[in-house]
């Protein structure tokens, strides 16, 4: 049992760093699909705004950090896309966010933001993934990492990467392992405790 006089040293004089105590604190990126997971046919599906905005505002009990994400396959890699060519697909899919009103949870949108145009690979691809997660913290553990998406292969390759997942029943799918995305809100308040 510690004196009042020792924990009061320790408050007053930490030994950790400013950078070895965040990464004691562990860093949680939550990551979703856009496409047929938040967004169908040009509109958002029922309860996105709530769920981002309850993400945003979560607090963690135990002190964990966290953020979200968008991953999308966005890319013409059939026309034989060039680096040069990343550009306007950026800004294409940024102005999407923002006719659909989200851009602001996923601000500022070049770290929050990953498009298979920017890494030269489509999801499931681990590359895109680690490229996702590398933009809040290097080499964070993908089991840090929650991944939310309507296409059940990319789950179960997330899985498979080390990755907390949930299939999402999208638009026009028959089964999934969460009907609503309002009911996400339990599952990944629980993932970021």
């Amino acid at each position: 049992m510690l004196s009042e006089r020792t924990k009061s040293l320790i408050i007053e004089q930490p030994i950790y760093s400013n950078r070895e105590a965040r990464l004691i604190i562990n860093m949680k990126v939550i990551l979703f699909d856009l496409g047929k997971t938040l967004e169908f046919n040009g509109g958002l599906l029922p309860g996105a705004i709530e769920l981002l905005s309850s993400i945003k505002t979560t607090n963690t009990a135990n002190g964990n950090s966290h953020d979200i994400a968008l991953i999308s396959d966005f890319d013409n890699f059939d026309q034989g896309l060039r680096l040069m060519d990343v550009k306007p697909f950026q800004l294409e899919y940024y102005n999407i966010l923002h006719k659909l009103g989200i851009a602001s949870f996923f601000e500022p949108l070049y770290k929050h933001v990953t498009l298979s145009t920017e890494v030269g690979v489509r999801k499931p691809a681990e590359k895109i993934f680690r490229a996702a997660v590398d933009l809040f913290e290097k080499d964070l553990s993908f089991e840090n990492v929650l991944f939310i998406t309507e296409d059940s292969g990319h789950v179960t390759v997330a899985r498979q990467l080390g990755m907390n997942a949930i299939h999402f029943k999208g638009p026009e799918q028959g089964v999934g392992e969460v009907d609503k995305l309002i009911d996400l809100v339990p599952l990944i308040q629980n993932f970021l405790n």
